[in-house]
């Protein structure tokens, strides 16, 4: 059973404290995130005004579709830098699809990981991950990256299947929880799967995963069901996100 208390709970109580989002797509014109400099503003007010302290944005990496280059993302973050003075966005990295690539990319050290060696990777939405592919995250963990995965939760050819995720904690990778997912913002099958990880206690990281305004909408919207366990756990959530904290890239 879900907790429902008297009082509705929302994102923006358990942000009250601040929050840093590691995971967004704030940087204007870069991948499927935001299109202009000034729906990047309105992003970033958005976020602030739902308690969210700081982003360190994470534009996609994704060959064939998002081609962007550690030169690339740079650039985008150097254009935020100079045309705003909130500095809201305090550092940037991305979010790299798991595939062969990143060992080269590794070896020629041009990947722009997040503060602490630590990696934001995502697999394919349609596919599970291929033994080359995890081969791929060995590698990356031999040469000291430590992976964290992006919303587990969205893998749904795993919906059914929760060894798959335990198997994947056996490699030590670290999961990020998006925060719409509890929210049924993809659907009641991420839901239900946000749920169950969160009941096993498998996520490390939180992210808002903001793509556009109606994103942080719904998240401003929608009430959280969650049980008092699932708050403290959140909370957790919160605090981890802390380690990246004013860190200057």
């Amino acid at each position: 059973m879900f907790w429902i208390s008297k009082k509705k709970v929302f994102w923006k109580d358990l942000w009250e404290n601040g929050f840093i989002d590691i995971h967004n797509h704030l940087l204007w014109g870069i991948d499927d995130g935001s299109k202009s400099l000034e729906e990047t503003r309105i992003l970033c007010n958005a976020m602030q005004e739902l308690g969210i302290t700081e982003a360190i944005a994470t534009p996609h990496t994704y060959p064939g579709q998002w081609n962007n280059t550690t030169s690339d993302i740079k650039l985008a973050y150097s254009n935020y830098i100079q045309n705003n003075n909130d500095k809201f966005i305090k550092g940037v990295s991305s979010e790299y699809l798991a595939e062969s690539y990143l060992e080269n990319w590794a070896e020629e050290n041009n990947l722009l990981s997040l503060p602490g060696k630590f990696l934001l990777i995502e697999f394919s939405m349609l596919f599970a991950p291929t033994e080359r592919v995890m081969e791929t995250l060995f590698q990356l963990k031999l040469k000291g990256f430590k992976l964290i995965l992006a919303h587990p939760e969205r893998y749904l050819y795993w919906k059914n299947n929760i060894s798959a995720f335990e198997r994947l904690k056996t490699f030590d990778l670290y999961f990020q929880m998006n925060s719409l997912s509890l929210l049924g913002y993809y659907g009641p099958e991420v839901k239900k799967l946000s749920h169950e990880l969160l009941d096993l206690e498998m996520y490390n990281f939180l992210g808002t995963d903001t793509h556009r305004i109606d994103h942080l909408k719904y998240t401003k919207d929608t009430p959280l069901h969650i049980k008092p366990k699932n708050k403290t756990q959140i909370e957790e959530l919160i605090k981890a996100n802390q380690q990246f904290y004013t860190i200057t890239f």
